[in-house]
């Protein structure tokens, strides 16, 4: 029997039946992530996209066939026709595209199925007598229109010019109230409805062309010339274009007046036998204003980029010149027929003599 003794071990919770404590974990080094959390991001990580280098590809073999001969001009023509298919393709890759590399394989043949039925249409589009017709220009028309002045007393005219040149003047030893010819593309609408003695009269054009391309190219020959009834107060809206543009009011009992200028130059002279409230917003043209002697003008300016040059008639009331004021005739206040303006300019100058 040895007489060396074993040490002492103080027996564990475990042995004398009590509770056990949990071990402690080893500690995780600061900054390094752990296999579940490198796992968790990884898995929240989005499957690439190839719909932006599926586009490349596909503009890229549409400009090689174009310039290899492959694709005429019309072919264009029916491309812009087709373009909203970029937003399906991109549809199609938020949808599918983006959530696991299965979606990302079938949206990608999706968009390449959209993109070669594309070229395949290009290539074969003069071979479809459908497709023939879109690419052909719309053929230049002109129609004469007009609408007697009977059992009329007063009249709201609206027209929407084109990018013909247009004119607008009084009628002389007429029974209408409105006539005119008209050269225009497309469809013609031509709209009179009479109702207790008050016309609505509207006159616009529709055209579903290209908007860009050779079929803007063609000459283009006539314009828009109407001309009004004297002896019917009318309300005058006038949306204009890229013109040229002459609105000639003498003689016309205008009771209001809306004027939308738009690229084009405009001269337009007021009426010196009645007075009324009306409201020009201006454009990038030029709109060159004649007000007879006779009569008083009030102006209220909102101001644009372009120069506005009121004749010596003119003194500022209200504001700084160069920016928002309020313009008086020095005869406004004493005048019999007085027109007020509100103009809301935009970059073209205006000029008032």
């Amino acid at each position: 029997m040895s007489d060396v003794q074993e040490p002492f071990e103080e027996p564990s919770g475990a042995e004398l039946g009590g509770p056990v404590e949990p071990a402690t974990p080893s500690p995780i080094p600061p900054g390094k992530p752990t296999r579940s959390a490198r796992h968790v991001r990884r898995s929240r990580r989005r499957a690439p996209s190839l719909f932006w280098p599926l586009m490349l590809i596909g503009a890229g073999v549409i400009l090689l066939l174009s310039n290899l001969g492959y694709l005429p001009w019309q072919s264009w023509n029916i491309l812009w026709r087709l373009w909203p298919l970029v937003l399906v393709a991109l549809g199609v890759d938020l949808l599918i595209g983006r959530r696991s590399v299965a979606g990302v394989i079938v949206s990608a043949v999706l968009i390449l199925l959209l993109i070669g039925g594309t070229v395949a249409v290009l290539l074969y589009a003069q071979n479809i007598p459908a497709l023939v017709e879109m690419t052909q220009p719309s053929a230049w028309h002109t129609e004469h229109i007009e609408y007697p002045k009977a059992g009329v007393e007063q009249a709201s005219v609206a027209i929407d010019y084109t990018s013909v040149p247009g004119y607008l003047s009084a009628l002389r030893d007429s029974s209408n109230l409105i006539q005119g010819d008209i050269t225009y593309r497309g469809q013609l609408v031509f709209d009179v409805d009479v109702r207790r003695g008050r016309a609505d009269v509207n006159l616009d054009s529709q055209y579903s062309g290209i908007w860009f391309g050779p079929v803007l190219h063609d000459q283009r020959q006539g314009g828009w010339e109407v001309k009004l009834s004297p002896g019917v107060p009318i309300e005058l809206t006038l949306d204009a274009g890229s013109g040229p543009y002459d609105f000639d009011l003498t003689g016309l009992d205008v009771a209001d007046l809306v004027l939308d200028v738009g690229s084009g130059a405009t001269d337009l002279v007021l009426p010196s036998n009645s007075g009324f409230d009306g409201r020009i917003d201006g454009g990038s043209g030029r709109l060159e204003i004649v007000l007879p002697e006779s009569v008083g003008m009030l102006v209220e300016l909102d101001s644009g980029s372009g120069a506005f040059r009121p004749d010596e008639r003119f003194r500022l009331v209200e504001g700084e010149r160069g920016d928002d004021g309020v313009w008086e005739t020095e005869n406004f206040r004493t005048a019999k027929h007085k027109i007020v303006l509100k103009i809301d300019q935009g970059s073209g100058a205006i000029n008032i003599r």
